[in-house]
């Protein structure tokens, strides 16, 4: 991917990306970011990741001079192509509410909708028992993240854990994990994400929450929360963070069952 083009076209969205964002997403997926030509000139990217039978569709940005002339279905349809052709049998996206009608027209459906929070934290408090490091589980967090969404994410989650500086907990009972969270920070920024606990556990869900955004006082965050779980919500609300936009949960194919409280990764990787 050229990404000096994708961050250019991307930021001209108020995207607020670097070469950085794009690297990482072709050091996952190396064949799933994609530049659309039209002769000699580059009229659109997309992006795209493979987990499994499922996958996720990221990025998407066209020239505006190159929009409602079909530049943005192809490189969405392309992309699905890319992903059926690694037995990819869902595949999943965050879609801006005013742009749902144009994936729905493609096949996606709704499912959800989540809240896009930003803000500087803080004097967030930790819980008082400590949340052990996930960074010496992996393999049992990639199982119990399989376990919970159906999807096969083990490379994103340790490529992540080897990344100095970003956080990482994980809540067991009897050495049976019952949910995690990361964090991924850069300078003076971070993203959280993702954070899993089953389903009824909503108590876990929350003290994993507080946990992470207690180490992240004093920088701005980003989150993304589903708008159906109200505390965990109020939980980053609570802590400075403020609801910037929503965006519409999609899946073309039929999604898995969820049995968990879930906070995306991003909303590019799912």
């Amino acid at each position: 991917m050229d990404f000096p083009f994708a961050v250019e076209l991307a930021n001209t969205s108020g995207w607020d990306m670097a070469n950085v964002d794009f690297e990482y997403m072709s050091t996952l997926e190396p064949n799933g970011c994609f530049v659309l030509w039209q002769g000699r000139k580059r009229t659109g990217m997309a992006t795209c990741i493979s987990y499994g039978k499922v996958g996720w569709f990221g990025n998407l940005a066209v020239k505006s001079e190159f929009r409602r002339k079909g530049a943005g279905k192809f490189l969405v349809e392309h992309a699905i192509d890319y992903l059926r052709k690694k037995s990819v049998k869902c595949v999943g996206l965050y879609a801006y509410q005013h742009l749902s009608g144009f994936y729905e027209r493609i096949g996606f459906k709704a499912l959800d909708d989540f809240i896009v929070l930003k803000g500087i934290l803080h004097g967030t408090a930790p819980e008082r028992k400590e949340l052990a490091n996930a960074g010496k589980d992996v393999a049992k967090l990639a199982e119990f993240d399989t376990d919970c969404l159906g999807w096969q994410r083990e490379r994103l989650l340790r490529s992540m854990l080897r990344e100095e500086g970003n956080l990482s907990y994980i809540s067991s009972i009897n050495d049976s994990v019952q949910g995690f969270v990361m964090a991924k920070v850069y300078g003076e920024m971070a993203e959280v994400g993702p954070l899993i606990s089953r389903c009824g556990q909503e108590s876990v869900a929350l003290r994993l929450a507080r946990t992470v955004l207690a180490e992240l006082n004093g920088l701005e965050v980003y989150a993304y929360a589903p708008s159906s779980e109200k505390l965990l919500l109020d939980v980053f609300l609570d802590a400075g963070l403020k609801e910037k936009f929503r965006v519409t949960r999609m899946f073309l194919g039929s999604a898995t069952a969820e049995s968990c409280v879930y906070m995306p990764e991003s909303l590019e990787r799912g």
